[in-house]
């Protein structure tokens, strides 16, 4: 009867460890490099207004060429692009026209970077994540600090801008595209600008909450990015890209660093 259950124990834990390898396998997280970018068209909409890199020059486009060919390598599943899902289908038309040699690639960030390695890699679509119905009351902000006797606040908040434009304009004459996303990214950017967001919170009186409601829809435009993302992921893929704008990756690698299905890749490590 002893040697049976023993017997029978093995036998369990054989199956138990199979089935753990499966389950782990199973759910192997998905590789995310977070790759957030300045605007490569400079449509002048962020509050920081910064030089134009004149992405399409000769010297610019070889650097485009490079960032390119370094995603590529990174063999994304698919390319997450900061567009909304309602354009899907006008996306879908121009990467189409892109494939047959029909479509002349403008300087957005889109296509100098997200249609190539698409098309590259033989991705089908690029998939638009982006979510744009929300509020972003910076004039209000400004005007509440002046009458709430905040003039302190409202100099950091100026200042911080300021220094954000001097320090990117600065960069962008001394560094290649590839150095300048590096720099984007690395957790100390990524830092400065969540902090810039956060101390934004206590701007106005106390029955004011302009500076909350400002930080609350840039969280809550993030999030409904993240859960475009999630929405799109079928459990098959092993790497994806997410390209958009850095404010947007700062916020998104907070909630994607707390779900264990996800594991963040370093931006350092693929644009070498």
């Amino acid at each position: 009867m002893y040697h049976y259950i023993h017997q029978l124990l093995r036998v369990a834990l054989v199956v138990l460890s199979l089935t753990t390898t499966a389950t782990n396998a199973q759910q192997k997280p998905v590789e995310i490099l977070l790759l957030g970018t300045f605007h490569f068209d400079n449509p002048g909409l962020d509050v920081a207004k910064f030089e134009s890199a004149n992405i399409l020059s000769p010297k610019r486009q070889q650097e485009v060429k490079t960032v390119v060919n370094q995603l590529i390598a990174y063999k994304p599943d698919k390319v997450f692009i900061e567009a909304e899902p309602a354009q899907q289908a006008q996306w879908d038309s121009l990467f189409s026209l892109y494939q047959q040699g029909k479509f002349t690639l403008k300087a957005n960030e889109i296509y100098q970077l997200a249609f190539p390695v698409a098309k590259a890699l033989g991705h089908p679509h690029l998939y638009a994540a982006d979510y744009r119905n929300a509020d972003f009351p910076y004039d209000s902000l400004m005007k509440v600090l002046a009458s709430s006797n905040q003039q302190a606040m409202q100099q950091t908040i100026q200042t911080t801008i300021a220094q954000v434009e001097q320090s990117f304009n600065a960069n962008l004459s001394k560094h290649t595209l590839s150095e300048m996303l590096t720099i984007d990214n690395t957790l100390e950017s990524r830092r400065d600008i969540l902090t810039f967001y956060l101390q934004c919170i206590g701007a106005g009186k106390l029955n004011n909450h302009v500076g909350a409601y400002l930080t609350s829809e840039w969280w809550r435009r993030n999030m409904v990015i993240y859960a475009n993302i999630l929405k799109q992921l079928t459990g098959n893929e092993k790497r994806i890209v997410v390209l958009f704008g850095s404010a947007h990756t700062a916020v998104l690698e907070e909630f994607m660093k707390y779900n264990s299905a996800l594991r963040l890749t370093d931006v350092g490590e693929v644009l070498h």
